[in-house]
Order: structure tokens, then sequence, then C-alpha cells
């Protein structure tokens, strides 16, 4: 797993850079800066938490944190669909990018936003409802409590580590998304 967390902590410092390269090109509390860092310390909050899934073998709380970094990639969609002005005075004003109309029938949803992200990078939104079902009970928790040597006996204790090639699959989707989420900042207007 040590592998595993090297690629995490990688990530980690290409998420700084970046955040340098923003605070460069911008004024100090400026909606560029304050926006990708909001995203930024995200990212990297949940990459740290996810070495400790990988050390743990906890791929419960790692699905949970895939689905926070897609998060991530629609708030991004909603700045370059929106414009970042836009969607800083939705935050600013405590207000959902949802309550905005795309048209008479679709609203600026999560699954619109999806759809979006995907259309850009293919496999976004089969990654985005992995990560969901993982969140919400579904077949993959019930998978998570049965041991798997019998299939008849709960198991609560912490992490499954008889399920570590899934979990350094997640890690792999975590540094993917990671690297979809630095591609989607830079690709807002001015933004580097």
């Amino acid at each position: 797993m040590i592998e595993e967390i090297n690629k995490l902590d990688k990530m980690i410092e290409q998420f700084k850079q970046l955040m340098n390269e923003i605070e460069d090109k911008h004024l100090p509390l400026s909606r560029e800066v304050v926006f990708s860092a909001m995203v930024i310390k995200k990212s990297i909050d949940i990459l740290s938490i996810a070495k400790y899934c990988l050390s743990e073998y906890v791929i419960t709380v790692q699905i949970s944190l895939l689905r926070l970094l897609c998060d991530n990639c629609l708030a991004i969609q909603s700045v370059i669909e929106l414009g970042i002005i836009k969607v800083m005075d939705l935050i600013n004003n405590n207000e959902r990018v949802s309550s905005i109309m795309i048209d008479d029938e679709q609203n600026m949803s999560d699954g619109y936003l999806k759809k979006r992200v995907a259309s850009n990078y293919p496999g976004f939104d089969r990654l985005y409802n992995f990560a969901c079902d993982g969140v919400h009970f579904s077949k993959q928790a019930v998978c998570g409590i049965l041991d798997i040597e019998t299939n008849t006996h709960i198991n609560v204790k912490i992490g499954n580590m008889e399920m570590k090639e899934e979990i350094i699959s997640n890690n792999n989707s975590m540094i993917t998304l990671s690297k979809v989420i630095i591609s989607m900042l830079k690709s807002i207007p001015n933004m580097i």
C-alpha cells in the first residue's frame, strides 16, 4: 500500500502547485483564488484521509471520498456553465446552483452537471454512480459487512483487508479523478 499512498502524496503536491500558480496570477482574495482554494483544499483533505483508508483497508469511507471528489467536478462544471461571478454570488448568498433553471424543464441539478462532465471526461458518470451506490445503502454496503469466507457471518471490524484489489482500484480512480479536477480547474476561462 505504500506505493498507493505515494500516488496520493504526489497528487496532493500537484494540487498545491496548481494553487500556487493560480495565486500568482490573481489578486489574493479574487473569486478565482477563493473558488479554486475551496476545491483544492477539499481535494487535498479528501486525499489525506484516503491515505488512512488505504492503510486500514476502509473501503466504505474510500468510496464516500470518491463521491466527494465527484462533487468537486460538479462544482467546477457549474463555474464553466455559469461563470465564476455567478457561482460565487450563489455561494455568498447561501443559494444552490440547482436553483438555476437551464430551460423550462431542466434545472442545474447534480444529474445535469454529471452528464456535462461526462461529455468531456468519458466514464465520469459511471464513477459518480458507483460512488453514489457506495454512499447510500446498497448491495455494495451489504458486501462490505459479509465475511467473505463464510458469507454467513457479519463483519463489523474496521476495514476490509480481503478487498485489497478493489481498494487499489478505487485508489486509481481517485488519482484519475484528481487529474480530472486539475484539468477542469485549468479549463475555467482566465484561471491559469
